[in-house]
């Protein structure tokens, strides 16, 4: 049934084709193996090291005309052998992205359906592309863009369970309903965003409570030097109705050191609750980051778990090396809590806010415009503060280990 679709869908499209409008079929292959011993949390004495290999498979139909623009990502994410042999379906395939985008004057546009929402560094909004999965959002998207650069894009989205004859009760753990505004605009070597996101969340039948995200993001080049800032606020309440107040404040630098390599360092501050406080929630959460890339590649905070919790403190330093088809890249990051954690039995005593330091390390080689290989190694050294958050043991050996090839097709 979905090989006569996608064959319907492919001789549609190309006889659809003319000289005004353009059809691209691309794919993409993406089997990385994983070797885990302290992953995401710190892995305990008695457990034992996980070991797979997961694969993403996209199909991607792209159809650009000055009427409309159409795009269809198919995607299949599996871990392999996850499906017996000769089962007759699985769960495995879905449509990551479902969009149709059309002019309605020279400023203003429409884009509605499945889409990903990219905007500025991909703190609070981002694809998620390191997950095999990635994140998209069903949502209509209006956009205003004038030929100076200034931009406005506002998003609306309203999410259900299915079609219902009464009622409008949603509570898988999504959001409920999303608005947004974003401005940006960038005359000259400064440019400037500004962001306001309103959220809704619904966990019982009488009540669904909103939150709300306010923010700037700024950048200033420097010659060949990059500066970056972000500050964000948080209100409101938090899924579970506490009263919310959280803030966000980073900083970075990025310069050339050679023709070679460059130099990246700065720091996150992300507002925590202490362990002691329950009654009110200070923890800053970014939604809808692509948070593999900010704190760590090991993926202690924020990538489906350490919110609502005692923050984080982030300061970091990284260098990246690029020449003809190689790339490398190594971070250390130093983290600290915001909040104040307590000692185990004691909660009168609070323990040092220090709760480690990770060691990231990259290797890329393009064998070829379609194909690339990279493989990572990151090593945590975890304090007894992070242990009593995160559990297991920071005497155990904390490392994380993986080889991926990236494998695009462009088929027309």
């Amino acid at each position: 049934m979905i090989k006569k679709a996608l064959v319907n869908i492919v001789v549609l499209l190309i006889i659809g084709t003319s000289l005004q409008a353009q059809f691209s079929l691309t794919g993409e292959l993406r089997p990385r193996s994983e070797y885990r011993h302290g992953f995401s949390s710190l892995i305990g004495p008695d457990e034992d090291a996980a070991f797979f290999i997961s694969q993403r498979s996209r199909l991607n139909f792209g159809y650009e005309h000055t009427d409309v623009n159409v795009f269809i990502s198919l995607q299949d994410v599996r871990v392999w052998g996850d499906v017996p042999q000769l089962n007759r379906s699985d769960f495995s395939s879905s449509i990551h992205e479902a969009w149709a985008e059309f002019p309605l004057n020279e400023q203003w546009a429409v884009k509605l359906g499945r889409q990903e929402l990219i905007y500025d560094n991909t703190r609070i909004f981002g694809n998620v592309d390191w997950a095999q999965q990635g994140r998209s959002h069903d949502l209509a998207l209006v956009k205003y863009e004038l030929p100076s650069g200034m931009k406005i894009h506002g998003g609306l989205a309203f999410n259900q369970e299915g079609e219902r004859r009464i009622g409008t009760l949603y509570q898988p753990g999504n959001y409920k309903t999303l608005q947004f505004a974003w401005f940006n605009y960038k005359p000259a070597n400064t440019g400037i965003s500004l962001l306001a996101m309103n959220l809704g969340f619904q966990n019982n039948v009488d009540k669904t409570v909103f939150n709300q995200t306010w923010g700037a993001y700024v950048t200033h080049d420097l010659n060949q030097t990059r500066l970056e800032g972000a500050a964000y606020l948080q209100t409101g309440k938090d899924p579970f109705d506490r009263d919310l107040g959280a803030w966000y404040l980073a900083a970075e630098v990025i310069t050339p050191i050679s023709d070679e390599w460059n130099f990246r360092g700065g720091f996150e501050w992300l507002s925590g609750t202490d362990s002691d406080e329950g009654a009110e929630n200070h923890s800053f959460t970014p939604w809808f980051g692509t948070n593999h890339r900010f704190n760590g590649h090991m993926d202690y905070f924020f990538v489906g778990n350490h919110m609502n919790t005692v923050g984080l403190r982030d300061v970091y330093v990284a260098f990246n090396f690029s020449r003809e088809r190689w790339m490398a890249m190594a971070a250390l990051h130093n983290f600290w809590a915001d909040g104040k954690v307590t000692t185990a039995g004691n909660p009168n005593e609070y323990m040092n806010a220090f709760l480690g330091s990770e060691i990231d390390l990259m290797l890329g080689y393009a064998i070829n415009p379609a194909v690339s290989f990279r493989l990572g190694y990151s090593h945590m050294l975890a304090t007894e503060t992070m242990e009593r958050i995160k559990g297991g043991s920071k005497d155990e050996l904390q490392n994380w280990a993986w080889a991926m090839i990236v494998i695009k097709p462009k088929f027309l």
